[in-house]
């Protein structure tokens, strides 16, 4: 393990200085712009659904750079423990193709089908020139490290929405959305005059790498430089049948599998050209089995965020409010309004106009709870509390299923003229 460790050394010696290359710290800041531009996203949306936001941006963007380092690391360190080398793999390839496919559905922006789409094309037609192998590792590597963070913050960034359920009811759920920039350290294979001139090589057990790279011209030595990447990753999801802490982890659960799966093949792709084949397409497949999965799972059971036939569940409570400040939290019921009993919204929203200043709630912690606890709020006048109450039946979603891109969306208008003008 001598060699390995030094290995790991020197992929944390060289981490801290990613940004001393100044076209490196260039990407990095256009990507984090893009990345706070979405948290901004977030941030709006929340202010127009309920006058404040849980998720304020700067903090949401502040928190990913913190994330995104320890996630890069972590990729970092697979990806060269493995000996995953990035020359000739066909890297350049993957954001075009992944831009194209977001124009027909934002969900396909994903290296699993970007590199997927890449390494089908050349083992059919010999173009794009890629390294089917060490593209489908860099793909197991960086959703390695998605699970990872998915993991650790994936449910630290939710909104709460009524959302359109498959069973035709409007149900209370949560929109999961992470953001992170990832900075890496990858290698590269260069040639070298003479060996004796690089004083700090690693000399490496005779199984590694476990992904060989192919051979590049010229003359010299050949030999694995470390040199540092700027990429990007996110997390979407939806959480109704269960809290978004626990939605978070069973999807970082079947994420890992797929990597390692995926990971396992592309080493055996680089053995057996036959295992090219099947890593190709279980990247792409394999992947939307897990997001189908994820969601014939959530959809699948019975939505939590549902009325009760007494008492009325918090779907959330707004951020900086009352409710906030008292201690009111998802998953509380509200049994009694200052000795009134509630058992829907309207009756909730009644007892609370029919009395001004300080109010006394009567809550059960949750669906398992069984005893009573008092909440005093001091409020002026009938101030509102910030109580966010799962649906009733004749509310409306704030969001559904829509998966179309530009594109589809495009053709689907110029088809509809087509049919108007006969």
């Amino acid at each position: 393990m001598g060699p390995l460790l030094e290995l790991v050394k020197s992929v944390l010696r060289s981490y801290p200085g990613i940004f001393s290359n100044p076209a490196v710290g260039v990407v990095y800041l256009v990507i984090l712009g893009l990345i706070a531009s979405q948290y901004s996203r977030i941030q709006r949306t929340e202010e127009e659904l309920y006058g404040t936001a849980s998720n304020k941006a700067f903090y949401q963007t502040l928190t990913a750079v913190g994330l995104g380092l320890a996630g890069g690391l972590f990729a970092s360190l697979l990806l060269v423990f493995i000996g995953v080398s990035l020359t000739d793999s066909g890297i350049s390839y993957l954001m075009p193709i992944a831009l194209v496919l977001y124009l027909f559905s934002p969900r396909l922006l994903c290296f699993s089908y970007a590199g997927g789409l890449a390494a089908l094309s050349h083992l059919i037609f010999g173009w794009p020139q890629v390294n089917v192998p060490a593209l489908m590792a860099l793909v197991a590597c960086l959703h390695a490290a998605e699970a990872f963070l998915i993991l650790l913050s994936g449910h630290t960034c939710s909104t709460p929405l009524y959302v359109s359920h498959e069973n035709g009811d409007v149900v209370g759920g949560f929109a999961l959305q992470r953001f992170w920039p990832i900075p890496l350290i990858v290698l590269f294979l260069i040639k070298v005059p003479d060996l004796s001139s690089m004083p700090d090589l690693i000399y490496l057990p005779d199984w590694w790498p476990l992904i060989k790279a192919p051979d590049i011209p010229g003359p010299g030595q050949p030999v694995f430089a470390m040199m540092p990447l700027i990429a990007a990753l996110g997390y979407g999801d939806i959480a109704v049948a269960r809290n978004p802490k626990d939605k978070a982890r069973i999807t970082a659960k079947n994420l890992m599998l797929f990597s390692l799966a995926l990971l396992l093949l592309s080493i055996a792709a680089s053995k057996w050209q036959l295992f090219a084949w099947v890593a190709t397409l279980f990247s792409p497949i394999g992947h939307e089995m897990v997001i189908r999965g994820g969601l014939r799972e959530e959809f699948g059971q019975e939505p939590i965020y549902t009325p009760l036939e007494q008492g009325v569940l918090l779907l959330d409570v707004a951020e900086g409010s009352l409710a906030k400040h008292a201690g009111l939290r998802s998953g509380n019921i509200i049994r009694l309004v200052n000795d009134i009993q509630v058992g829907d919204r309207s009756s909730l929203e009644s007892a609370l106009a029919s009395t001004s200043g300080p109010v006394a709630l009567w809550i059960l912690e949750s669906r398992d709870s069984h005893s009573l606890r008092e909440v005093v709020i001091d409020r002026e006048s009938n101030e509102e509390l910030g109580l966010i109450s799962v649906p009733q039946p004749d509310d409306n979603p704030m969001a559904g299923s829509n998966a179309e891109g530009v594109l589809l969306r495009f053709f689907r208008n110029l088809l509809k003229g087509g049919e108007s003008e006969k």
